[in-house]
């Protein structure tokens, strides 16, 4: 029997219908209506009646961002959606449709759809990183995922990789997600990108165009994102150390730079890793893509309901 995965975003709403093996058979978007929690929801529904069309679904997973208390089941925060603050996703959405409903963070869902499906397949100790606007992290032990004492694990966007570095949006300075997420990119290009320099970027300043302009040949670009890079690999060092790892996986837009960020950000893990644990971790790019979040929470979902 199939499942529904549905991953919450702060713009957009993605559902897809699942099989056991991980293959989107059916897709839709709606657009994320954060103004009230009864309008999000109404989309979740209609999403689920939608994709569930002429077809049985056993269970239905929900990706949701923010912190998620694991003793009650609730959105503690989500700066991004901010009226799934103190909801129950589960709850809400269970009364509305007919399968039963599993909710987890989102990262956490994107980890379990490369653990299952994606570049994590055959592994039992992963992390997932989505470097996106910002940047979230899915942690597997022993091949379960990991959510610490009361739910609030795996927030590795905010290892501090520099003490006196960039403001972050959680109140720290030099968190991951200041320096390697796409607005952390656009940040230090702003902070290190002299006068005659930014004459190459295009306004407005994103990522993708930091980029292009460094596939393009513009070297303080490319310097931008090599230190960003820099900064990944500090935070994959620490996490290598701590966990002991069989693959960091590397998922979201910024990836879509490729080795621009990657090698340097495998360079430095190196140099800081302890020797044998570096050795025992691949640090490599995500296989689903946009995806990853949908399918991990069907797969989450039909694994929860059996």
């Amino acid at each position: 029997m199939h499942t529904i995965g549905l991953d919450i975003g702060g713009t957009t709403i993605k559902g897809g219908l699942v099989d056991r093996n991980g293959r989107v058979l059916r897709s839709a978007a709606r657009p994320t209506d954060a103004s009230d929690i009864g309008k999000l929801v109404g989309t979740l529904e209609n999403l689920v009646g939608h994709l569930s069309r002429n077809d049985p679904v056993g269970a239905v997973g929900v990706g949701v961002p923010g912190l998620r208390s694991s003793d009650t089941g609730e959105t503690v925060v989500s700066p991004n959606v901010a009226c799934l603050a103190g909801v129950n996703v589960e709850a809400v959405l269970g009364d509305r449709v007919a399968p039963p409903v599993v909710s987890r963070n989102d990262a956490d869902m994107s980890a379990w759809g490369e653990l299952c499906a994606g570049a994590g397949i055959g592994t039992r100790y992963m992390v997932c990183l989505t470097l996106g606007t910002g940047v979230g992290s899915g942690i597997i032990l022993g091949g379960r995922l990991y959510n610490g004492s009361r739910g609030y694990a795996s927030e590795a966007g905010h290892l501090v990789v520099d003490p006196e570095g960039l403001p972050c949006s959680c109140g720290s300075r030099g968190c991951l997600e200041a320096v390697a997420s796409a607005t952390g990119i656009v940040a230090l290009a702003r902070a290190w990108l002299g006068p005659g320099e930014r004459e190459a970027v295009p306004e407005p300043w994103t990522a993708a165009g930091l980029y292009e302009a460094a596939r393009a040949g513009h070297k303080a670009s490319r310097t931008v994102f090599e230190q960003a890079g820099r900064y990944l690999g500090i935070a994959c060092a620490s996490l290598i150390n701590v966990l002991n790892p069989e693959a960091i996986v590397l998922a979201g837009g910024v990836m879509e730079a490729g080795d621009l960020i990657l090698a340097p950000a495998v360079r430095e893990a190196r140099l800081r890793a302890f020797d044998a644990s570096f050795g025992a971790c691949r640090i490599v790019r995500a296989k689903l893509g946009t995806d990853a979040g949908v399918v991990g929470a069907a797969l989450f979902a039909a694994h929860v309901a059996g």
